[in-house]
């Protein structure tokens, strides 16, 4: 087995092993009997728009990137980069070890169409923080409403502004390229965002929950910088970990609060399984 197998192979190990780990602390944390009543209660047919709305997320993320894409003159038609993200979601949540879903996009662009690696990991990268952002602005947004930061909600909020500014400029300065797009790619960001809460509304709406829905989309936005970090398969085990950690402090029931996170991970997982077409069509072609 050459180094780059045992890489790989080591990756996926530790993908695993984080995976059972994080896991095992969340079911320490939860009360299955619990789980099993909210389960047994859902109201099903609400997943389909749950699923509607993380399909339209998606959707709007591929354009996304597809603008950052058009900054580095990569001349990909707008289906291609629609097949190759949904490639890029299946190979991250059902072939987790190896290159990963970005890692994936990065090959196969650098091999179609002879663009160098850095300037398309430049573009992905950019993408992924253009989430990162709007992830926060959502995060400080919403904390307005619940004291997130206590005290300290509006210093925090006006850091935030600050580091947007310094954010944008260094941008502008020193990676011009994706200086040309950056409100667009940043709107749709935001939208990307929006359109995941409002499957996470639909998904507490068939959980049964009773309480205000705000606190819920802030430890569900915390919980999804974890993902962020592929330490994990799929992202399966670090959003729960953040939110049993998180949910005592925003005073959240832990049972509903990862009964939703599990949810949108089969969700999400469900749309991964059209990649499957996807990727036996892209290599039949």
């Amino acid at each position: 087995m050459d180094k780059k197998k045992m890489w790989n192979t080591g990756k996926l190990f530790l993908k695993i092993a984080v995976t059972g780990i994080t896991l095992w602390v969340v079911y320490t944390k939860i009360d299955l009997h619990a789980l099993s009543r909210i389960w047994n209660n859902a109201a099903v047919w609400l997943f389909v728009p749950a699923l509607l709305f993380f399909a339209v997320s998606q959707l709007i993320s591929s354009f996304r990137l597809l603008n950052f894409f058009r900054n580095i003159q990569l001349p990909i038609p707008a289906k291609n980069n629609i097949i190759l993200y949904i490639q890029g979601m299946f190979y991250n949540i059902f072939l987790p070890g190896g290159i990963g879903g970005d890692g994936y996009k990065i090959l196969t662009l650098n091999r179609q169409y002879n663009k160098p690696r850095k300037q398309i990991f430049g573009a992905v990268f950019f993408d992924r923080l253009s989430g990162l952002w709007a992830l926060s602005f959502l995060m400080v947004l919403l904390s307005l409403v619940v004291p997130l930061f206590g005290d300290y909600t509006w210093l925090v909020a006006g850091a935030f502004v600050a580091g947007t500014v310094l954010y944008y400029f260094v941008i502008r300065y020193f990676f011009k390229p994706h200086s040309i797009r950056f409100f667009k790619t940043h709107l749709l960001a935001l939208l990307v965002q929006s359109c995941q809460l409002v499957t996470v509304a639909f998904i507490l709406k068939a959980l049964g929950c009773q309480e205000s829905y705000t606190a819920y989309f802030i430890i569900f936005l915390l919980s999804s910088l974890a993902t962020l970090f592929p330490f994990s398969i799929g992202g399966l085990g670090a959003r729960e970990i953040v939110i049993v950690w998180a949910a005592p402090i925003l005073q959240l029931n832990n049972d509903m609060s990862v009964s939703v996170s599990l949810c949108f991970y089969f969700i999400s997982a469900i749309l991964s399984l059209m990649g499957i077409s996807v990727v036996f069509y892209s290599k039949k072609s």
